[in-house]
């Protein structure tokens, strides 16, 4: 193709036809210039499809994590109010008994769950991706947007969470320098001689005081958590509403 242009503009160069020469270079030129558009117009194509192909990845991995959320959040709900229930109880039973302070210790050494159900992690892998990747520029303003607000939202929550976290287990350390309680590689375990005559040289006032501690501190960590994971879950629900519409 190239020879055969190259032929003609000799020819007409030779036969001295200047002007047509003229109309000539300047519609090789165009047919130049619409080549490069044309393979421009191809290659954006190809970066295009290239980038839906990844935002349709992306997306269909942001749904499984927050599903993976929503369903955690769900069941941490289930087991903070199974166990708030339990503490009710427990407040029920010690301000109708007559000996409380022994209800307490019966509470305390049998009954009591000294963990703490916490959401303390989110499925976040996928959006931490596209923020050390740039892609999160691939997706629409407003859907970059409600991504940035959920993450931000959980990034907070799990800093009041962890904080609540740390004071609770803090006390509770120093509840278990005081008092045994069932536990892994415990040397005074319930049901022993050991467990018996320590329980019972103990000060019933003061175990009191230290037990009531731990449960205002779980009361008070179920609250924040209560107050916070049903906003998570709404805003959890908007986006993944978001991400199948646009499916």
């Amino acid at each position: 193709m190239i020879k055969f242009f190259r032929k003609i503009r000799q020819k007409l160069v030779s036969e001295n036809k200047f002007s047509k020469y003229l109309i000539y270079a300047i519609g090789e030129i165009i047919l130049v210039v619409i080549g490069i558009l044309i393979a421009l117009q191809i290659n954006n194509l190809n970066e295009s499809q290239k980038n839906q192909t990844l935002v349709d990845t992306y997306k269909k991995n942001l749904i499984e994590n927050l599903v993976k959320d929503s369903l955690n959040i769900q069941t941490n709900f289930i087991k903070i109010n199974e166990d708030l229930e339990k503490i009710e109880d427990f407040e029920l039973r010690v301000s109708e008994s007559s000996e409380p302070f022994n209800t307490i210790v019966d509470i305390a050494r049998k009954e009591y769950d000294f963990k703490i159900y916490a959401f303390i992690d989110y499925e976040n892998e996928t959006y931490q991706i596209l923020n050390s990747t740039g892609h999160l520029a691939l997706f629409s303003t407003n859907l970059a947007d409600e991504l940035n607000s959920l993450y931000n939202l959980q990034e907070t929550a799990l800093k009041y969470q962890n904080k609540s976290m740390d004071t609770y287990l803090e006390n509770l350390s120093n509840y278990s320098r005081n008092y045994p309680f069932s536990f892994r590689n415990n040397l005074i375990k319930n049901g022993t001689i050991a467990a018996d005559k320590f329980w019972s040289n103990i000060s019933l006032i003061n175990h009191a005081t230290e037990f009531n501690s731990l449960i205002i501190l779980k009361s008070d960590n179920y609250r924040l958590s209560l107050k916070q994971l049903p906003i998570i879950q709404n805003r959890i629900n908007q986006l993944l509403k978001t991400l199948r519409k646009q499916k």
